[in-house]
Formats: structure tokens, sequence, C-alpha cells
């Protein structure tokens, strides 16, 4: 791919992600790792991704800084951390396949859960061993959103206070990816210039969608919710072989 090209999608993936995932919280890591698994192939996607959403996730907690409930952090992170590592661990000894098989998993549960409105209710208790699932997968198939979103709403953690528990649980769990893949020798360092790139483009979308966040009609979020997980699991098919 011609590098002007090459660098070229990657802004445009990155803006959209950033400014998904600060206009309804989730979304935007789902379709990086899933664009990138087809271009580049699973592993080096979630190593891309995390390192890049790592940057953006920083900036995302500098902004809600004030909002966030330490309380609900402890409890998350007590699972999240060991989960995320032995989930990054798996992943660098999985076939790509699997990995994408894991992906579609992932990708068709966020659209179950879109499509029937499903909604539960966890008790705080729960944050914990949650945490841990929600690691563990986010390490093995990226999207951690898909199941970090409804945790924190099923606990009642809404609003701005939902944006700054997830924006820190977030950068946890890719500080923690990155970790894993670098002890498992997926962590490569020709992979910087594009992180470099999409970290930026990242950081763009965040600011873009702080300013959308307040504009962007009810339904159209809804619609985005929707759709997002279907390319996604379309991307993850298109990618099987």
């Amino acid at each position: 791919m011609d590098t002007v090209v090459g660098l070229t999608l990657i802004a445009m993936l990155g803006l959209a992600a950033g400014s998904l995932t600060t206009v309804s919280g989730m979304g935007g890591g789902l379709l990086v790792v899933f664009v990138l698994s087809l271009v580049m192939g699973p592993k080096a996607a979630l190593v891309v991704s995390a390192s890049a959403l790592l940057v953006g996730n920083l900036h995302r907690m500098y902004l809600y800084w004030r909002h966030v409930d330490r309380a609900v952090v402890r409890r998350l992170l007590l699972g999240l951390i060991p989960g995320t590592l032995v989930g990054a661990w798996l992943a660098a000894g999985l076939p790509d396949d699997a990995i994408r098989i894991v992906m579609v998993v992932a990708a068709l549960a966020a659209l179950v859960r879109v499509l029937t409105g499903a909604r539960w209710t966890l008790p705080p208790s729960s944050l914990t061993p949650a945490g841990a699932v929600v690691g563990f997968f986010a390490a093995t198939a990226g999207g951690a959103a898909v199941m970090l979103g409804p945790l924190m709403l099923s606990n009642g953690i809404s609003g701005r206070r939902y944006l700054a528990v997830t924006a820190v649980g977030a950068t946890t769990m890719h500080t923690v990816r990155i970790a894993g893949y670098g002890a498992t020798g997926l962590w490569h360092a020709h992979y910087l210039p594009l992180i470099a790139a999409l970290a930026a483009a990242i950081l763009a979308g965040n600011l873009l969608g702080r300013r959308l966040r307040d504009v962007v009609p009810e339904k159209a979020g809804n619609a985005l919710e929707v759709l997002t997980p279907v390319v996604c699991a379309g991307l993850a098919v298109a990618g099987i072989g």
C-alpha cells in the first residue's frame, strides 16, 4: 500500500474511532481492531490498537478526571489487571483464525445487546470478577467496551462519570495489554510509525467527539451503536480463511 494512502486511511480510522467513543462511550476500539485485523492480521492489530488506544484513553481520562469514581475504579482494576495479563499471554499462542472467531463472537454479542436492549443489574461486589472477564476478552479479541460499558451501566454509572471510569479502566487495560504482548514477543518496534499516526488521529477524534456529543441527535447515536458491531462482525468473518 502506498505510504500516503496508508496514512490517510489510518487518519480516517483514528478520527472515526475517537469521535465514536467520545460521543457514545464505546465502539471506537472495536472499530479500530477489527479494521486493522483485516489489513495486517489479528495479532498485529491487537498490538497496534492497544498502543494507539492507550494514548486516546489517556487523553479522555485527562478530560474527565474530575468525574472519576475512585471506589468503583479500585474494585474494577482488581479483576481487570490479572484478567488482561492472562488474555495477553493466551493471545500469543492462539492461531489467527481462532482470534478472529473470538472477534466475531464479541461483535455479535454487542449487536444482540443493542438490538434487544438487554440490561442487567449487578451488585458492586461483581465488579472485580466481571473486570477479570472483560480484561481477558479485551486482550484476546479487542473491543473491551462491548462488556466494560454495560458493566458500568449495570452499576448505575452514567454520564460523565461513566466516561471517566471507562477511560481509567481502558487506560489501565491497554497498559497491561502492551506489557503482556511485549513479554510474549508480539510487540515490535516497526509498529511505532503506525501507532503514532493512529494515536494522533484518535486524539483529534476525541476533541471532535467532545464537540459532537452535545449536538448529535439521539437517533443518530443509536443507529451508530447498531451499525458498529454489524460492520465489525463482517470484517472479522471476511478475514477468516
